[in-house]
């Protein structure tokens, strides 16, 4: 945070986080999975192959989560950026120049860590520890990062396939981020840790408790807000891991579906903006009762209207929901805990995360084989947004008041 921040315009911290985001693509699952084919080809592997060695490098790399997320409490953001996206440079050109499976599980590993953990962890704590007056709005601007490299990088991975090859495609990622992105990341993170900034002075919870990992886990308010923001991330992957059973169950239509991901990520966009306006005129605590809400009504509407409109209803619900928990989850634990210790604590949160949503599929899955109705599903999900958030919100607190 400088000491004279703007009041207009975007947060500098904002013009960071949303660089930063952007970057992290490289590590996502829409990029690395625009390459699955040629893995699969080049490596001889099959696709259930393939995804329990992206699986396992995925959790691997969320699980480290959990210990070297707080890398962005010690390290200046300039240090740990440039840190960052040399693992992701590393890792695209290992992945470029593989030659045997364990090469390519290597560079999948430094690519989900880097990539889709740390700079996006960064992007997260950057905007909200360093944009104290607008942090809602600062925070959007992550959630617009990771937009911008869905609609614009999947397009620019096809052609530069045909031109180049998938290895060329890495070999050219790889450079651009040694030569490119990390220049304009170090620049951008200038104003965030100048020489003359005293961010512990700025410490709203002077007299906060200092965590350890093991306090969080028994924080009442840490373990309350859990219930309500590792709930949008669960059900958004396995609605899209499990969208074929949904397309046979309720007869869509495949190209319906990828018009479906775009208004979902339409809405995701606006819904972030939208929070974090709220979020700066009120909080992220305002938010958690009504979020997880919008995805409930979605997940109704499969039973209860045509089909043909279901679809949309569905990923507008979805959309709504994962907009307003990204901008939650980087300002919450701000609001409850302050900044000082925010990479510890969003680092045990990602971790968590990781392994919810591997589980949820699997949930999903089971209540499927199961013969569980959509409809049943969808009530059971809209009983917990309405009761759950009721129940815990009251006790959550910062921990000056803890």
């Amino acid at each position: 945070m400088s000491a004279a921040p703007e009041t207009r315009g975007f947060p500098p911290a904002g013009r960071f986080a949303l660089a930063a985001a952007l970057c992290s693509s490289l590590g996502q699952t829409f990029f690395i999975g625009l390459f699955g084919a040629d893995f699969r080809d080049t490596f001889g592997l099959s696709q259930s192959g393939l995804g329990a060695l992206y699986g396992s490098a995925t959790l691997a790399s969320g699980l480290l989560m959990f210990w070297i997320g707080s890398l962005a409490d010690h390290w200046s953001m300039r240090r740990a950026i440039a840190l960052v996206l040399s693992g992701l440079a590393i890792g695209s050109l290992i992945i470029a120049t593989a030659n045997t499976v364990a090469m390519l599980v290597v560079g999948l590993f430094l690519l989900r860590l880097c990539g889709q953990g740390l700079a996006g962890h960064l992007a997260v704590v950057a905007a909200a520890r360093y944009a104290n007056q607008r942090r809602g709005r600062a925070v959007a601007m992550v959630s617009y990062g990771f937009i911008l490299g869905e609609a614009l990088l999947p397009a620019l991975v096809a052609f530069g396939i045909d031109d180049l090859g998938w290895r060329g495609v890495w070999i050219t990622a790889s450079l651009f981020t040694m030569m490119v992105a990390i220049p304009a990341l170090l620049y951008l993170a200038w104003p965030l840790t100048h020489p003359r900034e005293m961010p512990k002075a700025t410490e709203h919870a002077a007299g906060a408790l200092v965590m350890t990992r093991r306090k969080l886990f028994v924080h009442g308010s840490f373990v309350r807000v859990l219930m309500i923001v590792l709930v949008p991330p669960v059900v958004v992957t396995a609605v899209f891991l499990h969208q074929g059973t949904l397309v046979e169950m309720l007869s869509w239509d495949l190209s319906d579906i990828a018009s479906g991901f775009l208004l979902f990520a339409v809405i995701q966009g606006l819904f972030a903006f939208a929070g974090g306006r709220v979020i700066d005129r009120f909080s992220a605590r305002a938010l958690l009762r009504y979020s997880l809400l919008p995805a409930g009504l979605g997940l109704l509407s499969l039973s209860l209207v045509s089909s043909e409109v279901s679809l949309w209803l569905l990923f507008a619900g979805i959309g709504m929901t994962a907009g307003l928990n990204g901008v939650i989850t980087a300002a919450v634990w701000v609001e409850l805990f302050g900044s000082a210790q925010l990479g510890l604590i969003r680092g045990v949160y990602s971790a968590l995360m990781v392994v919810s949503t591997a589980l949820g599929p699997v949930g999903l899955g089971l209540l499927f084989d199961w013969n569980v109705s959509l409809l049943s599903m969808a009530l059971g999900y809209l009983l917990y947004s309405l009761l759950v958030p009721l129940m815990v919100l009251p006790g959550v607190r910062g921990v000056s008041a803890a």
